[in-house]
């Protein structure tokens, strides 16, 4: 359907207005469909403004005319209806005054115009959904624009005849004529040029009262259009507001952070003078020539000097821009004030509605006298044209004519001089509207100019704090230039993130060296077994085979098994990685390092609980690894006890205990078991075992520095702190509460007496005191309380809210300022809107309602938000 409506009208011969914004003139276009663009409309209205100062605005809401919103039927639908409602107000403004003074008087003989029943041009709201198109001049905005030409309207001066109009009595030229006959038609003559004068005045009327009533549409085109360009500066100085708003809060939060740093920063270089080195870095700086005992040392002096400078220069730099962009909204403030030229606005608007209402009285009323009184004058004239007929004919009745004639005579001497003086008045009401008229162009010409250097303004205001603006590109250099000094504030957690780092590395390089050395020793007492199995294989059964098995069928039968060399990487890195140490206040205690492991118990109670799996999931793992291990160490244990029981069967009451240490410098210490065994690879293969436990620790040990942000020695005393100032605390306030509870019974008792009494009262007070503050479901204004519910998800991701009602539909929550997917919001109405929505799938029906149905968009102060989710 919309199709077939878009190609009909590209078809057809379109018409569309625009108005003059200087004069209020209308200019009427047509324009095939085809053509209808804006380049076509400036090229038609070239011959009023030149092309390139031409400035079209289509509302409302008023935006720069742009093709395709002029081409789409929504808006040729909408100009349409604006063109309807000027039309129609217009004459039915003027046939209703018409009839209404022609068919009815009151009692005092007051016409009435129809003032009441008709409906003014700038009362028509924005709800009926009809557009207009508004023609500005550049050159009108200026500041070398002259003042606009005074309105003068017509007709200013009448000119009345002199003579009457030809006689409608025709004579006999064959018979004389009569003194009787001049005489009678000196009375005709007299009556004509009455009836041609009071003509003049009736159309000098009618024309007075089109030439006002033209010039107050003109005017009312004037303050629409000034409207409008209110409007496109309101939606300018939103936007910029808005732009405003969300740099201030990034630059607010950014430059806290930084002015934080920057004023702690010689703390901070304190800081690190504080923390010393590791001894083993230490020497490594020595070997290098180098003396660094502090992390204060390893910093580039010159270097993170010459940052901070830099910083402190572009934060001091960045605050006085900021500060000329509160400074530019001040002036903007001081230039521009919204409140006063709103109210002046207003008040040229009511005036030019009294003056409309003045000629609609007024006018109408001296138009319609003269109107009458011309319709008296040419009565007269038709009965005087009567009797001087009939005395012709009849010479008999000549003087009852002369006397009729003569009383009809001093009946209308006081026409013309009413008719004079009413003129008069029209001429001054015409006047007292083109007056201002010229007072209301002037008016909008200062506007214009107002208006004209506050989007000036406003624009380089956006530009200069926006995205690609000078402020927020320095704004986002000097973040830039502050991530060189946070490497100095984080430097401290770095190191200590390090030390873990290396001790992890070399537990890794330790744990590999020893499962090969074990894997190589293995495989040297496999060889071993392998050459005596052979040699008892030669010297056996060996020395009864046949030449042909040695030198042909198996050449390598009595050779020795080949040697097993394997060739692992050498652990360069090994030696490039310090030997760094715990510190003492992370150094486990012997209490917390030796575990007894009996059967399936896990290992637990140090820093490093390897047993808490809930920990991290690499926690878990390496947990479950380290238990494989103690399982396998406990059954290698067992078999130990069971081949010492076996020799040593009275030892049954020696401890059968297993010592695990996972310190990275327990070098010393070894996995021991009860029995002594001297065997060189159950050594090895133990060694190894310690070794992946040291480097499976030294991992857990690092995942749960960098979850828990601290050290990890110190995580549990200070849980053991907390919990003891907890119970502290508990037992400090229950006793206080105790001393409390003992002084508040007292005062219970002496309280309840008083409240019973006045218990009665407080329920009156309730009932007449009611709560004001309902949820209103059937009727939403102002200062109201609205609860909204969900209904889907609009542009951007967002939730639409619809309130709450009964037979009161459509009323959308603004989200502007809701945070978040609430599940509900609960707010008291500050602001509605009232639309009316366009076609569907447009910006003007975000709701996806029927075409031409209102709606209201409401921004309410939040009191609520139920269960509200991540944005």
């Amino acid at each position: 359907m919309s199709n077939t409506m878009q190609t009909s009208s590209m078809t057809n011969t379109i018409q569309i207005r625009v108005l003059n914004a200087s004069t209020g003139v209308c200019y009427p276009i047509s324009l095939h469909g085809n053509e209808l663009t804006r380049d076509n409309i400036q090229r038609h209205l070239a011959a009023v403004v030149p092309k390139n100062d031409q400035i079209l605005l289509l509302g409302p809401p008023y935006k720069p005319l742009k093709d395709h919103h002029l081409r789409s039927n929504d808006t040729l639908s909408a100009l349409h209806l604006g063109d309807c409602e000027d039309e129609t107000t217009y004459n039915n403004n003027q046939a209703t005054s018409t009839t209404d003074n022609n068919e009815t008087q009151n009692e005092n003989d007051t016409p009435s115009t129809g003032i009441s029943k008709r409906k003014s041009i700038l009362q028509s709201t924005e709800q009926t959904g009809s557009k207009r198109i508004f023609l500005f001049s550049k050159q009108a905005l200026s500041e070398s624009a002259p003042d606009p030409q005074p309105c003068i309207l017509s007709p200013q001066i009448i000119t009345l005849p002199n003579e009457p109009d030809p006689s409608p009595i025709f004579h006999d030229t064959s018979s004389p004529i009569t003194p009787l006959h001049q005489a009678l038609a000196v009375y005709e003559r007299q009556f004509m040029l009455n009836l041609c004068q009071g003509r003049s005045y009736a159309d000098a009327a009618d024309l007075r009262l089109t030439s006002s009533r033209n010039c107050i549409k003109e005017q009312n085109v004037i303050v629409r259009a000034l409207r409008a360009a209110v409007c496109n500066l309101s939606d300018h100085w939103n936007n910029a507001t808005r732009t405003r708003l969300e740099f201030t809060s990034v630059y607010e939060q950014k430059m806290e952070e930084h002015g934080k740093l920057l004023r702690n920063f010689e703390n901070v270089l304190k800081g690190l003078c504080e923390v010393e080195l590791d001894k083993e870095l230490k020497a490594i700086a020595r070997s290098n020539g180098r003396v660094m005992e502090t992390l204060f040392d390893t910093v580039p002096q010159e270097r993170m000097r010459s940052w901070y400078h830099q910083c402190q220069t572009g934060y001091v730099n960045l605050q006085n821009l900021f500060g000329q962009l509160d400074q530019s909204f001040n002036e903007l403030h001081q230039l521009y004030n919204r409140e006063e030229d709103g109210i002046a606005d207003l008040k040229a608007e009511l005036l030019l509605e009294e003056l409309e209402k003045e000629v609609e009285v007024h006018m109408v009323s001296f138009r319609n006298k003269q109107a009458e009184r011309f319709t008296k004058l040419t009565e007269d004239h038709k009965e005087v044209v009567g009797f001087v007929l009939d005395a012709v004919k009849d010479e008999g009745i000549a003087q009852a004519a002369f006397n009729t004639l003569n009383t009809k005579s001093k009946a209308s001497a006081d026409i013309i001089p009413a008719m004079e003086a009413d003129d008069v008045l029209l001429r001054e009401i015409m006047s007292k509207v083109a007056d201002v008229k010229t007072a209301s162009m002037k008016r909008m010409k200062t506007r214009l100019r107002q208006i004209c250097i506050a989007q000036n303004r406003l624009l380089r205001v956006q530009t200069f704090a926006g995205m690609q603006g000078t402020l927020r590109e320095t704004l986002n250099q000097h973040c830039d230039n502050m991530t060189h000094l946070e490497h100095y504030s984080e430097f401290p957690a770095s190191y200590r993130d390090f030390l873990s780092e290396i001790r992890r590395r070399r537990a890794y390089g330790d744990a590999v060296t020893s499962m090969a050395a074990v894997m190589i020793e293995r495989v040297a007492a496999m060889r071993n077994d392998e050459v005596k199995a052979r040699e008892k294989f030669v010297r056996g059964p060996g020395r009864h085979l046949m030449p042909s098995f040695y030198e042909m069928f198996v050449p390598t039968l009595g050779a020795p098994p080949p040697l097993f060399t394997p060739q692992f990487p050498a652990m360069v890195e090994m030696n490039t990685l310090p030997n760094v140490t715990i510190d003492e206040e992370n150094k486990p205690s012997k209490d917390t390092t030796i575990e007894k492991v009996t059967g399936d118990v896990p290992v637990g109670g140090s820093s490093s609980s390897l047993t808490e799996s809930s920990i991290h999931p690499l926690a878990g793992e390496k947990t479950s690894s380290i238990h494989e291990s103690v399982f396998r160490l406990s059954i290698s244990k067992e078999e130990s006890n069971d081949h010492q029981s076996k020799g040593q069967s009275g030892n049954v009451n020696e401890p059968e205990s297993l010592i695990v240490s996972a310190d990275e410098r327990s070098g010393e210490d070894v996995i021991m078991e009860t029995g002594s065994r001297n065997d060189e690879s159950a050594k090895a293969e133990a060694d190894a075992e310690r070794k992946t436990l040291i480097y499976e620790n030294a991992i857990l040990r690092q995942t749960l520095e960098r979850i828990s942000g601290k050290k990890t020695k110190t995580y549990l005393d200070d849980a053991k702190l907390k919990q003891q100032e907890i119970d502290y605390s508990e037992i400090k306030k229950t006793a206080q509460l105790q001393a409390q509870l003992e002084s508040l019974q007292k005062e219970l008792d002496s309280t309840k007496s008083e409240l019973k009494m006045k218990v009665k009262e407080i329920k009156k007070t309730t009932k007449s005191d009611k709560m004001c503050d309902k949820i209103s479901h059937s009727s939403f204004e102002v200062g109201d309380i609205a609860l909204f519910m969900p209904t889907g998800a609009a542009a951007g991701g967002k939730r639409t809210y619809v309130a709450f009602h009964s037979n009161c539909p459509h009323r959308y929550l603004s989200t502007d300022n809701i945070e978040g997917k609430p599940n509900y919001v609960l707010g008291r109405i500050v602001y509605q809107e009232e639309l009316v929505a366009g076609a569907v799938g447009t910006d003007t029906n975000p709701h996806k309602l029927h075409a031409g149905t209102k709606f209201w968009i409401l921004t309410v102060e939040v009191l609520n938000l139920g269960g509200a989710k991540g944005a």
